[in-house]
This record gives structure tokens, C-alpha cells and sequence, in this order.
């Protein structure tokens, strides 16, 4: 993938990027300079990513890494909503 600097300093992130990163317009992403490079993150505990290397380019890629846990019942929402009101 591939994109371009802007004169502003803007870059647009590949929507095949975007996508694989479940990212949506105004997350926030921690900037990371590394090696000669640039680094993004996306910012939050909501995602959790692992750094793999890529088969065919042998370069990192951030790949999501799902999230375990129990999912909130219907039930538990109406009693938190009632401490709450």
C-alpha cells in the first residue's frame, strides 16, 4: 500500500488499511517513530493489536487480536440502567 503526504502534512490511510484496522473517521492514532519510519496506532482500549510479519513482504503488520470476555446481558443493562435514572 501506498499513499502521499500533503502540504498540509496529511496522510489519507488506504481504505484496505482502514478496513483490516476497524478504523473510523476521527479515531485517534499515537504516532510512533521508529527505525526510519512511522509507526501508527490506533488509541484506546477497545482494540488490541499483536505485530506479525507479513508472508509476502516480510514486513510488520498489526493484526487485530480478539477480544475475549463475557458479552453484557439485556438484563444487566435495564438493572444498571435503573441505579442510574
Amino acid at each position: 500500500m501506498e499513499t502521499t503526504v500533503s502540504s498540509k502534512g496529511q496522510v489519507v490511510l488506504p481504505a484496505a488499511a482502514r478496513q483490516r484496522l476497524r478504523l473510523s473517521q476521527g479515531e485517534r492514532l499515537a504516532v510512533e517513530l521508529r527505525d526510519g519510519g512511522v509507526f501508527l496506532r490506533p488509541i484506546g482500549a477497545a482494540r488490541a493489536f499483536r505485530v506479525v510479519v507479513h508472508t509476502r513482504s516480510g514486513l510488520p503488520v498489526m493484526k487485530p487480536v480478539a477480544r475475549g470476555g463475557r458479552k453484557v446481558t439485556a438484563a444487566e443493562i435495564a438493572r444498571l440502567n435503573a441505579e442510574l435514572g
